[in-house]
């Protein structure tokens, strides 16, 4: 005898669609009865029935499966169309693969830009600043996949840790025998053959504490600005340890995360207006004064950056220097550039190839294609931190998502406005791409604590 097939393989498409709407169907009516009777308990003055409890979709989709009987892939596809619809995090993979692109090309470009500083600065060994950028890379990624590691909950703590950490290595900077200076400024804390520069720490870490301290007092400040009294002391205590360093571009960066992080948490834009015209009018006054180099709280080589840039000066050895020498580099490399390796203004042309002018190196070899490949993953990364915030329930996580990906929008385009000559010089890394550890790693730091927000979030649904 010739075994019966399966009641699922010769159900026509179209029974199995009419199965789903009445599903729905029934899910409707039941909710409209429930509402119904309750209506009609209260009118009546009867006292609570016991209503029914209601009966998910998950539990019809079980009952109706078992009373008709469907192969395994429609029941899948079944379940997948009745049950209730939740958004969904984006896929981290996305951040991931760009973050670990930008660092691994970060090697050869540093490589590149540095070859000249290292054959004349370091022994001649051309490879120098090579090897120890690799294990930067190395290191930055560990710290980032470990940190990604992290559940959401445990996150507030780690940032409030690593505030005080950056704050106690920003007192120690300044204010114990520790502080390594390079260039007559100290920004960095030198133990044994280890430096750190504890200003990169405290951007990342800022922007954790200040997406703590709104997501609990956003709803407070729509009657009142009292919540900016704490918000501008939390910020103000690395602010200004960094500012008397002196460390004006990461000062600057400093006092621009408390507004940000505040816009992205609803504060009223009044607020805003209040707190930053004063700031605008301060800064106006500042910039006025740096012409006659009678500012009391900036260095005389900041002064002369900023008045060389207002007044548009060319002077190929005054504060202008280093930014005319970028914008050359930049003409140079035009549409497709010279070639990786071939840049004429890395061999002594140009100061600090390889650190806060590294992308006047890379737009001469690379050209303007290669630019703007480059401001693609930098756009990339940016939009994934902001579509991971988006997409969480939470609140810290939303802020915190946002400002990670805000403090990378303001570095890059800083360092790069610096280059073009559209901003005065103000010593902006570029995220990844400038030599150094410190900003590598805290940049992957916060990469991994938006990954972590957005692994646990896919893990939920």
């Amino acid at each position: 005898m010739k075994p019966q097939e399966p009641i699922s393989a010769t159900r026509p498409r179209a029974q199995r669609h009419k199965v789903v709407r009445a599903v729905r169907h029934l899910d409707e009516s039941h909710a409209q009865t429930r509402t119904r009777v309750r209506r009609e308990a209260q009118h009546n003055g009867a006292p609570g029935l016991e209503l029914m409890p209601p009966v998910s979709s998950a539990q019809r989709v079980e009952e109706e499966t078992q009373s008709t009987p469907l192969s395994p892939s429609e029941t899948k596809k079944f379940k997948k169309l009745v049950a209730p619809q939740v958004p969904v995090a984006p896929c981290h993979w996305g951040l991931l693969v760009a973050s670990l692109l930008l660092a691994a090309i970060s090697i050869p470009l540093v490589y590149s830009a540095s070859t000249a500083i290292a054959l004349d600065q370091h022994g001649g060994d051309p490879n120098f600043f090579l090897t120890r950028q690799g294990m930067n890379v190395v290191l930055g990624i560990l710290m980032m996949v470990l940190v990604s590691r992290v559940r959401p909950e445990k996150v507030r703590g780690l940032a409030w840790t690593l505030y005080f950490v950056a704050v106690a290595g920003l007192v120690l900077t300044k204010f114990s025998p520790l502080g390594f200076s390079m260039g007559n400024v100290e920004r960095w804390v030198k133990i044994g053959p280890l430096t750190f520069q504890f200003s990169e720490l405290a951007k990342i870490a800022l922007v954790g504490v200040l997406a703590d301290y709104w997501k609990l007092s956003a709803r407070r400040s729509q009657k009142t600005m009292r919540p900016w009294i704490p918000a501008l002391l939390i910020a103000g205590v690395p602010l200004g340890l960094t500012f008397i360093q002196p460390h004006l571009s990461a000062a600057l960066v400093l006092g621009a995360i408390p507004f940000v992080v505040a816009w992205c948490a609803g504060v009223p834009s009044s607020h805003f207006a209040r707190i930053l015209v004063p700031l605008v009018l301060l800064a106006g006054v500042t910039v006025g004064l740096c012409k006659t180099h009678s500012v009391p709280f900036l260095a005389p080589y900041q002064m002369d950056r900023i008045a060389a840039k207002i007044s548009g000066a060319s002077d190929q050895q005054g504060g202008n220097y280093q930014q005319l020498q970028g914008e050359r580099a930049i003409a140079r490399g035009g549409l497709g550039g010279v070639g990786v390796g071939a840049s004429l203004y890395k061999n002594g042309l140009l100061p600090a190839p390889h650190t806060d002018f590294i992308f006047a190196v890379i737009a001469e070899e690379t050209g303007f294609w290669g630019s703007a490949l480059l401001l693609g993953l930098y756009g990339s990364i940016v939009f994934f931190c902001f579509q991971i915030g988006h997409s969480s329930r939470d609140g810290f996580q939303k802020l915190l998502c946002a400002g990670v990906g805000s403090l990378w929008a303001i570095q890059a385009l800083g360092n790069i406005g610096v280059v073009s000559g559209l901003l005065p010089v103000t010593g902006m890394p570029l995220p990844i791409l400038t030599y150094g550890g410190s900003g590598l790693w805290c940049a992957l730091l916060g990469v991994g604590l938006v990954l972590s927000v957005s692994r646990a979030h896919c893990d939920e649904n």
